[in-house]
């Protein structure tokens, strides 16, 4: 208790020469105050944590114990471990005991206090992810130097960013895998009532050392019936997958999000083949739309074709055929390209035609934005971007698979607002 009030004492002296400093210094700005006080909090805050840690002993109880294994340990001596928090790095004495040959040792107080295998506190690790998840390693060490007394290595700032997404992957990898072999009960939904839920799926191209290689991205949301209504409950997921397990995947989000058991389910995709596939196998009353975008896409590209790119001709003919789409929908626009066939022939225009005939009942798009469908898969192209091109797809950067895997695992909790819930839970686990 005496070390106690002498620190109190101290940190007091420290507040007040501070005080007195800024005080009597009329020109200091605000910024400089700021600075000096967040130091001053910082140092304090570092000697609360050494002292409170070092009130709790050193793990200490008699030369020969029992580990919560049942295992006997026999006392060896003091082992000092230093561990870097957010406000500096703190020094522990811990007792040290030996449970025998080839069973290693045992430290009481690390796992009384939960000290983290790795030398940084789990509140440290958790800053180190979050710059992780959103700049290079290297950057993020700058960062972390820059806005806190913590420095640590990018490849440090790798392992642990990529250890804990590797734990997310193969712990949804697993729940998934035990849902649908009937080892797990089916989860219920997270969220009721839901009018109409929308999904979506796509795919983004990855730089990888191996070369490019597709990461599938889905998201849901849902919407009530309303026209113009915007998404709520936005959710995201990304991974590399076969289509199945993909399916599988997307199946078991639907179920938690509420959209496979809401009143209505609508599948907003580009056409992908593997996307409808894997819609008719696990959600086969659920509306198909395709992507309204995408359609209009392959228009332009008939369009250059036929009248040139970017020319007058080009501009008119595509503004009249993409009235006609939503106007009248995807048969009609069928006619109208099967007629210019007879006068124009060429490759684009063909698979065009083949295109939309694969994809009419899927166009109806006068009946779908009467009924206030959403009639484009813009969140899923966002989210190309935004969750997975934003932080892998930047100049120069070649990913393994596993790597670029576990880093967007990790960036997919704070992309879904499941951040904080996560650490806690980690935290309470361990």
């Amino acid at each position: 208790m005496l070390k106690i009030l002498t620190l109190i004492n101290e940190i007091i002296k420290q507040i007040v020469v501070l005080i007195e400093f800024l005080v009597s210094t009329p020109n200091t700005t605000l910024d400089e105050i700021e600075t000096k006080v967040r130091q001053m909090m910082l140092e304090i805050g570092k000697q609360l944590v050494e002292l409170i840690v070092a009130n709790r002993g050193t793990g200490f109880s008699q030369r020969i114990i029992k580990t919560p294994s049942d295992e006997r340990a026999v006392f060896k001596g003091y082992q000092n471990r230093t561990i870097a928090t957010l406000m500096g790095k703190i020094n522990i004495k811990r007792a040290y005991y030996y449970k025998g040959k080839g069973k290693g040792g045992y430290v009481p107080l690390d796992e009384s206090l939960s000290i983290p295998k790795e030398k940084y506190t789990y509140s440290a690790q958790e800053a180190i992810g979050l710059f992780a998840i959103e700049d290079s390693f290297a950057e993020s060490a700058k960062k972390l130097k820059h806005l806190f007394p913590l420095e640590v290595s990018p490849s440090s700032i790798r392992r642990i960013s990529e250890r804990y997404g590797k734990e997310i992957t193969q712990d949804e990898a697993i729940k998934v895998e035990e849902i649908f072999s009937h080892k797990r009960p089916i989860p219920q939904p997270e969220i009721h009532s839901v009018k109409r839920g929308y999904t979506g799926a796509d795919g983004v191209m990855v730089p990888t050392v191996n070369g490019y290689r597709e990461m599938k991205v889905a998201t849901t949301y849902d919407t009530p019936r309303a026209k113009d209504s915007i998404a709520n409950n936005l959710h995201y997921m990304a991974f590399f997958a076969k289509p199945e397990d993909f399916g599988e995947h997307l199946w078991v989000m639907q179920k938690l999000r509420g959209i496979y058991d809401g009143d209505e389910s609508i599948w907003v995709c580009d056409g992908a083949r593997w996307e409808w596939k894997q819609k008719r196998h696990h959600d086969p009353s659920g509306k198909e739309i395709l992507d309204f975008i995408h359609a209009i896409e392959h228009l332009s590209e008939v369009a250059n074709e036929i009248h040139g790119e970017n020319t007058t001709n080009s501009s008119r003919w595509l503004k009249r055929i993409k009235k006609r789409l939503r106007k009248d929908g995807g048969h009609k626009v069928i006619l109208s390209l099967e007629r210019l066939l007879k006068k124009h022939s060429g490759d684009k225009l063909k698979s065009i035609i083949e295109y939309y005939q694969n994809n009419v009942n899927r166009m109806d798009y006068p009946s779908y934005e009467s009924e206030g469908y959403h009639i484009t898969s813009s969140t899923v192209e966002s989210a190309c971007r935004h969750v997975v091109g934003d932080r892998l797809k930047r100049s120069g950067m070649r990913w393994t698979e596993e790597g670029a895997q576990w880093l967007t695992s990790l960036r997919l909790k704070w992309k879904n607002d499941e951040w904080s819930q996560f650490w806690s839970a980690y935290r309470a686990f361990n």
